[in-house]
Protein backbone atom coordinates (compact mmCIF):
# COMPACT_ATOMS: atom_id res chain seq x y z
CA UNK A 1 0.00 0.00 0.00
CA UNK A 2 1.43 3.18 -1.16
CA UNK A 3 2.56 6.14 1.72
CA UNK A 4 -0.59 8.46 1.28
CA UNK A 5 0.39 11.60 0.31
CA UNK A 6 -1.29 15.71 1.56
CA UNK A 7 -0.17 18.20 -1.15
CA UNK A 8 -1.39 21.69 -0.48
CA UNK A 9 -1.65 24.46 -2.51
CA UNK A 10 -1.78 28.20 -2.32
CA UNK A 11 -1.17 29.82 -5.42
CA UNK A 12 -2.08 33.09 -8.19
CA UNK A 13 -1.76 30.73 -10.95
CA UNK A 14 -5.01 29.12 -12.34
CA UNK A 15 -5.95 25.83 -10.42
CA UNK A 16 -4.50 22.27 -12.31
CA UNK A 17 -7.50 19.90 -11.23
CA UNK A 18 -6.38 17.59 -13.63
CA UNK A 19 -3.05 17.75 -12.51
CA UNK A 20 -5.00 17.58 -9.22
CA UNK A 21 -6.80 14.34 -10.13
CA UNK A 22 -3.78 12.50 -11.57
CA UNK A 23 -1.80 13.50 -8.14
CA UNK A 24 -3.90 11.26 -6.01
CA UNK A 25 -4.94 8.64 -8.37
CA UNK A 26 -3.11 5.34 -7.30
CA UNK A 27 -4.21 1.80 -8.35
CA UNK A 28 -4.59 0.96 -4.37
CA UNK A 29 -6.96 3.65 -4.13
CA UNK A 30 -10.59 2.69 -6.35
CA UNK A 31 -12.21 6.02 -5.87
CA UNK A 32 -11.04 9.23 -6.51
CA UNK A 33 -13.90 12.26 -5.76
CA UNK A 34 -13.22 15.92 -6.16
CA UNK A 35 -14.97 19.44 -5.30
CA UNK A 36 -14.60 22.74 -7.07
CA UNK A 37 -15.78 26.08 -5.86
CA UNK A 38 -16.13 28.83 -8.30
CA UNK A 39 -17.00 32.42 -8.16
CA UNK A 40 -20.74 32.54 -8.54
CA UNK A 41 -22.06 35.34 -10.51
CA UNK A 42 -24.73 36.57 -9.76
CA UNK A 43 -24.67 36.33 -5.88
CA UNK A 44 -27.18 38.18 -3.92
CA UNK A 45 -28.98 39.23 -6.76
CA UNK A 46 -26.02 41.48 -8.35
CA UNK A 47 -23.90 40.44 -10.81
CA UNK A 48 -20.14 40.05 -9.56
CA UNK A 49 -17.43 41.25 -11.77
CA UNK A 50 -14.70 39.91 -9.75
CA UNK A 51 -13.44 38.78 -6.46
CA UNK A 52 -9.98 39.81 -4.75
CA UNK A 53 -8.84 36.91 -2.34
CA UNK A 54 -5.92 37.53 -0.06
CA UNK A 55 -4.27 35.32 2.44
CA UNK A 56 -1.52 34.49 4.28
CA UNK A 57 -0.01 31.10 2.34
CA UNK A 58 2.23 30.17 5.26
CA UNK A 59 -0.59 30.57 7.66
CA UNK A 60 -3.04 29.24 4.95
CA UNK A 61 -1.05 26.05 4.66
CA UNK A 62 -0.98 25.14 8.17
CA UNK A 63 -4.28 25.43 8.38
CA UNK A 64 -4.91 23.32 5.73
CA UNK A 65 -2.40 20.33 7.87
CA UNK A 66 -5.09 21.23 10.03
CA UNK A 67 -7.79 20.08 7.84
CA UNK A 68 -6.08 17.48 6.55
CA UNK A 69 -5.57 15.74 9.56
CA UNK A 70 -8.94 16.39 11.09
CA UNK A 71 -10.27 14.55 7.19
CA UNK A 72 -7.78 11.72 7.97
CA UNK A 73 -8.54 10.62 11.88
CA UNK A 74 -12.33 10.50 10.65
CA UNK A 75 -11.78 8.91 7.70
CA UNK A 76 -9.54 6.27 5.56
CA UNK A 77 -8.50 8.11 2.78
CA UNK A 78 -5.39 7.78 0.20
CA UNK A 79 -3.83 10.87 -1.22
CA UNK A 80 -5.60 14.35 -0.51
CA UNK A 81 -4.85 18.02 -2.63
CA UNK A 82 -6.20 21.44 -0.62
CA UNK A 83 -5.81 23.91 -3.35
CA UNK A 84 -6.69 27.74 -2.82
CA UNK A 85 -6.44 30.17 -5.18
CA UNK A 86 -5.22 33.72 -3.99
CA UNK A 87 -5.59 37.33 -6.47
CA UNK A 88 -8.00 38.56 -8.87
CA UNK A 89 -10.99 36.11 -10.02
CA UNK A 90 -13.87 36.80 -12.14
CA UNK A 91 -17.16 34.77 -12.40
CA UNK A 92 -16.43 30.99 -13.42
CA UNK A 93 -12.95 30.56 -12.37
CA UNK A 94 -11.91 27.79 -9.78
CA UNK A 95 -11.09 29.72 -5.96
CA UNK A 96 -10.99 26.17 -4.25
CA UNK A 97 -10.29 22.40 -4.76
CA UNK A 98 -10.47 19.64 -2.94
CA UNK A 99 -9.52 16.14 -4.48
CA UNK A 100 -9.39 13.04 -2.33
CA UNK A 101 -8.41 9.51 -2.70
CA UNK A 102 -9.59 6.53 -0.91
CA UNK A 103 -10.37 2.68 -1.32
CA UNK A 104 -14.20 3.06 -1.75
CA UNK A 105 -16.29 6.39 -2.58
CA UNK A 106 -18.17 7.39 0.41
CA UNK A 107 -14.63 8.25 2.40
CA UNK A 108 -13.48 9.85 -0.77
CA UNK A 109 -16.86 11.88 -1.15
CA UNK A 110 -17.23 12.72 2.19
CA UNK A 111 -13.32 14.09 2.42
CA UNK A 112 -14.64 16.81 -0.14
CA UNK A 113 -17.84 17.94 1.71
CA UNK A 114 -16.54 18.00 4.89
CA UNK A 115 -13.14 19.65 3.57
CA UNK A 116 -15.10 22.15 1.96
CA UNK A 117 -17.00 23.02 5.21
CA UNK A 118 -13.62 23.03 7.27
CA UNK A 119 -11.94 25.03 5.06
CA UNK A 120 -14.79 27.52 5.18
CA UNK A 121 -14.03 27.55 9.20
CA UNK A 122 -10.40 27.35 9.29
CA UNK A 123 -8.65 29.28 6.28
CA UNK A 124 -7.51 32.96 6.82
CA UNK A 125 -8.89 33.62 3.53
CA UNK A 126 -10.48 37.09 2.63
CA UNK A 127 -12.51 37.91 -0.24
CA UNK A 128 -13.08 41.36 -1.38
CA UNK A 129 -15.89 40.79 -4.17
CA UNK A 130 -16.77 43.78 -6.64
CA UNK A 131 -20.36 44.55 -8.39
CA UNK A 132 -21.18 47.42 -10.60
CA UNK A 133 -23.05 48.96 -7.58
CA UNK A 134 -20.92 48.14 -4.19
CA UNK A 135 -17.16 46.64 -3.30
CA UNK A 136 -17.54 44.61 -0.12
CA UNK A 137 -15.22 42.70 1.77
CA UNK A 138 -17.62 39.22 2.37
CA UNK A 139 -18.09 38.13 5.99
CA UNK A 140 -16.89 34.52 6.65
CA UNK A 141 -17.45 31.93 9.00
CA UNK A 142 -14.35 32.16 11.03
CA UNK A 143 -12.88 34.51 13.20
CA UNK A 144 -9.66 34.34 10.74
CA UNK A 145 -12.48 35.68 7.81
CA UNK A 146 -13.10 38.88 9.83
CA UNK A 147 -11.14 41.74 8.38
CA UNK A 148 -9.01 43.44 10.54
Amino acid sequence: MPEPKNIFVVSSEVLDITGYMTEVTDPAYGAVASFVGTVRSPNLGEDVLYIDYEGYEAMIKTQMQVMADELRARLELGHLVLAHRLGRLAPGEASIAIVASSKHRKDALLACQTGIDRAKDLLPVWKYEVNPKSKTWVKGNSSASTPL
